[in-house]
């Protein structure tokens, strides 16, 4: 009987290291944070700015970011109206339906123009219909939501330095967007503050989020 009992601890004693060994040791520095960025480039949007987009998202929210292979751009977006450009809202659902499961958020960078129409609270065009029917934007992202848009086109100046830091600003911006957040107004230096219809409020913001909107995706 005493032979059986200490037969039985031992057996006992080999499952639970077994056990222990099988699930391994505890990490205790294993990132908690799952999010996943992709970038989809699209046309001949240079992939040195994407590169500079991807360690901007990873920098700036911590997230991982991974880089798609490229597309053309969808010719179905394609439009022209008062110029050549492509509707930022048909490029959104297209990024939407062929986002993959990898990926918690997708996010669009072209080097052509893009455009959306604007409308008020109720749905309504604003005034005048024919500017804002179909309006050139930087960028365009569903909030919340999965996906978001950017073009370089109006972003472009001759200052090199000026250009990638606007180019930074507006994707860290959208991706904002994309998060929950709404236009900064009490913090002029935000980055989420509005562009007010212009590309040189983007120069005038910190690559940066004000203490409350940093704290409402906390």
């Amino acid at each position: 009987m005493k032979h059986l009992l200490i037969i039985i601890i031992i057996i006992i004693a080999i499952i639970i290291v077994w056990s222990c060994e099988k699930k391994g040791p505890k990490i205790v520095n294993e990132p908690t944070n799952k999010i996943v960025v992709g970038i989809q480039g699209f046309g001949n949007i240079n992939k040195t700015l994407l590169d500079t987009i991807k360690s901007t998202f990873e920098e700036f929210y911590g997230y991982k970011v991974i880089l798609f292979e490229g597309k053309p751009i969808p010719k179905s977006a394609f439009i022209n109206i008062k110029s050549p450009r492509y509707r930022a809202d048909s490029i959104l659902k297209i990024l939407k339906r062929e986002k993959p499961t990898s990926a918690d958020f997708v996010i669009g960078f072209l080097d052509k123009d893009i455009s959306v129409t604007k409308r008020d609270s109720q749905g309504k065009i604003l005034k005048p219909e024919f500017k804002y029917a179909d309006w050139g934007v930087l960028g365009l992202g569903y909030r919340p939501g999965p996906v978001c848009v950017i073009s370089t086109h109006r972003m472009k100046t001759a200052n090199r330095h000026k250009f990638i830091e606007r180019l930074k600003k507006i994707a860290v911006h959208e991706l904002g967007h994309n998060l929950g957040l709404k236009h900064c107004n009490s913090n002029t230096k935000c980055v989420m503050r509005d562009a007010a219809e212009t590309v040189k409020t983007i120069d005038f913001v910190d690559l940066k989020l004000c203490e409350k909107c940093q704290s409402s995706i906390n």
